[in-house]
C-alpha cells in the first residue's frame, strides 16, 4: 500500500487533474465517450517503476497512480496521464493488445503533440507488435475506435466478429487484437 499512498507530495495533483480533464477530452473525441458512470478521482504520484489505473468497481471510482519519474520530469506525466486515460474511458477487467495499444498510440500521439517528442520502434519486438497492429487499424480509419464503442462500449470487450464487422481486417489481426495483453506478454515468443 505504501507504493501507492505517497502521501508526503500532492502539490501537482490539481494540475495533473486539469491534464487528465483536456486529455480525456481528447480522446472522447477520437475514441468516443467516457463510461461516466466511474467517477474519476485525482491522479496520484506514487513510488511505482510506472503508472497504473485503479478501478474500484463497488464504489465506481477510477484513480490513476503515477510512476515516480513522473514527479521530475513533465513530460513523462503527460505520456502516463494520456497511457492511462485510455484505460479509464470504459473499464473492462483485462486489457486486450487493442486496448493496451491504442493506449500507447494515443499516448505517443499526446506527448509528440504537447511536447515534440518522438518514439522509436525496435527495442521490443512484442511491444513493436502491438503498437503495429494498432496503427495499422487506426490508418486506415482513425474513428473506428469511436465505431466499435457504439456497439461494444467497453474497449477490452470488443471481439473479433466485430472487430471483422465493424473494421474490415482480416481474421489473424482481429485475433492478434482480441488476445489478453498480460497473457500475450508472458508468452514467449519463438
Amino acid at each position: 500500500a505504501k507504493v501507492f499512498l505517497s502521501a508526503n507530495d500532492r502539490s501537482h495533483e490539481q494540475r495533473l487533474m486539469q491534464e487528465l480533464i483536456r486529455i480525456l477530452k481528447e480522446a472522447e473525441l477520437l475514441f468516443g465517450p467516457r463510461d461516466a458512470s466511474y467517477q474519476l478521482s485525482t491522479p496520484r504520484l506514487a513510488e511505482c517503476t510506472s503508472s497504473r489505473s485503479f478501478i474500484f468497481r463497488p464504489l465506481r471510482m477510477a484513480r490513476i497512480y503515477l510512476s515516480r519519474a513522473s514527479r521530475t520530469k513533465p513530460w513523462i506525466a503527460s505520456l502516463e496521464l494520456a497511457h492511462e486515460a485510455v484505460h479509464v474511458l470504459s473499464p473492462g477487467w483485462a486489457p486486450t493488445v487493442l486496448e493496451e495499444g491504442l493506449a500507447e498510440w494515443f499516448a505517443q500521439r499526446y506527448a509528440d503533440r504537447v511536447h515534440g517528442l518522438s518514439f522509436e520502434r525496435g527495442t521490443n519486438s512484442e511491444a513493436d507488435a502491438v503498437m503495429r497492429a494498432v496503427s495499422t487499424l487506426l490508418a486506415k480509419n482513425e474513428s473506428v475506435i469511436r465505431n466499435l464503442r457504439t456497439r461494444q462500449p467497453v474497449i477490452s470487450k470488443i471481439d473479433e466478429k466485430l472487430l471483422l464487422e465493424v473494421a474490415g481486417i482480416g481474421r489473424s489481426e482481429a485475433k492478434f487484437l482480441c488476445t489478453d495483453f498480460q497473457h500475450y506478454f508472458r508468452t514467449p515468443s519463438p
